[in-house]
C-alpha cells in the first residue's frame, strides 16, 4: 500500500461544473455515483474514474492504521498471509524477468508493505530498496529483509537518488496517490535510462468491475483513482514511458483470504454468499492456494531515452 498525503492536487479544488480529468486534462467528466458520501467522477475521454473532491489527510490517515493490512496478525494467520504474498511476489518477478530478459540490478518498491516482494527479489539477486508510508509495515519489512532497506514515507517525501534504479515496482499503490501523473513523473526521474516500471492496480476492465458495477469491491475511499487500459496507457505515455504491456493480473489467494476481504469491504450478495460458503467448506480446503485473476491488471513499461521537460 502506498499513499501521497501531501497537498491536495489542483483538480480536487474545482467546482463540480469544471471537473478536469487528471490524466487527459479534458473537461469531459461526469458524476457517476457516491461512495460513502464521496462523489466518483468518470472521464468520457480516457475512461478514468476518480473521487472528487478527494478526502482530506485526516480521513485517509484514520483509514491507514496499524491494522490496515488484511489478515496481518500474529501466529498462524500471519504466516499464511505472508506465504500467499510471497507466492504472488514470485509470479510478479517471473513476469518481470520475461519482460526484461532477466536483468537484475537495483529494484525499488513503492508501497512495499511488509516486504514480501522485496525479500523474494533479494533472494534472486536484486539490490532492493523500499518506500512505505506505514511505520509498522516498514519495521516489519526491515525485520524480514535483515537490513534497513525500507524507509518510511512516500516517493515525494523521501530522499532517493534520481536515475539510479533499474526497476521500480508499484503494486496496489498508484490508486492511492493524489496525483498519478506527478507520481509517474517521479518514477521516471528515479529510473535509469531504459529502466522498467511495473504496476499492479485494480482494473475497470476486469470481469469483477463489470459484474459488480458500483458495488465493485475496489471502490474504496482510500482508492482515489480507478484505471482501465486506456487511461493507464495515456498516463504512462504522458509521463514518458513506452513499450507498454497490460494484461490481467493473477494473485495467489485462498477462499478464506477472499472471504476476509469481502467482510472488510462488504459487497451486496457476494459477502453473504462467501460467508456461507466458508461455513460449508472444510478448513483445509478454505486455506488451499488458488491462482485467480479477479479485479486487477499488471502493467509494464520502459523509460523513453529522450530528454524532455517533466511536469
Amino acid at each position: 500500500m502506498g499513499m501521497e498525503t501531501g497537498g491536495v492536487s489542483s483538480y480536487c479544488c474545482e467546482t463540480p461544473q469544471t471537473v478536469f480529468c487528471p490524466i487527459c486534462s479534458r473537461l469531459s467528466c461526469e458524476h457517476f455515483f457516491d461512495k460513502s458520501g464521496h462523489p466518483i467522477y468518470g472521464c468520457r475521454g480516457c475512461g478514468l474514474r476518480f473521487i472528487h473532491p478527494q478526502p482530506d489527510d485526516a480521513v485517509l490517515q484514520e483509514i491507514y492504521g496499524a491494522d490496515y493490512f488484511l489478515g496481518e496478525k500474529t501466529g498462524e494467520s500471519d504466516i499464511r498471509v505472508s506465504n500467499l504474498k510471497a507466492a504472488t511476489a514470485l509470479r510478479y518477478l517471473d513476469r518481470l524477468r520475461e519482460y526484461t530478459g532477466g536483468n537484475m540490478g537495483r529494484l525499488l518498491e513503492i508501497g512495499c508493505g511488509g516486504g514480501n516482494l522485496l525479500a523474494e527479489a533479494k533472494s534472486r539477486g536484486f539490490e532492493v530498496t523500499g518506500v512505505e508510508i506505514s511505520p509498522c509495515a516498514a519495521i516489519k519489512a526491515n525485520a524480514l529483509l535483515g537490513e534497513e532497506s525500507v524507509v518510511t514515507g512516500t516517493i515525494e517525501s523521501v530522499s532517493l537518488p534520481e536515475g539510479s534504479f533499474d526497476t521500480i515496482i508499484s503494486a496496489d499503490s498508484i490508486e492511492h496517490v493524489r496525483n498519478p501523473i506527478g507520481f509517474l513523473n517521479r518514477v521516471w526521474r528515479l529510473l535509469k535510462p531504459a529502466g522498467v516500471i511495473f504496476i499492479v492496480t485494480p482494473s475497470l476492465d476486469s470481469w469483477s468491475a463489470r459484474l459488480m458495477g458500483r458495488h465493485w469491491m475496489e471502490y474504496k475511499i482510500e482508492h482515489l483513482h480507478y484505471f482501465g487500459k486506456e487511461s493507464m496507457k495515456r498516463a504512462l505515455r504522458r509521463a514518458g514511458f513506452e513499450n507498454i504491456s497490460i494484461e490481467p493480473n493473477f494473485k495467489v489467494l485462498t477462499l478464506r483470504y477472499i472471504q476476509d476481504h469481502f467482510c472488510r469491504f462488504p459487497v451486496p450478495i457476494a459477502t453473504p454468499v462467501l460467508q456461507q460458503l466458508n461455513r460449508l467448506v472444510p478448513e483445509h480446503m478454505a486455506h488451499r492456494s488458488i491462482k485467480l485473476a479477479a479485479g486487477g491488471m499488471l502493467v509494464m513499461g520502459r523509460k523513453q531515452n529522450v530528454s524532455k521537460n517533466r511536469r
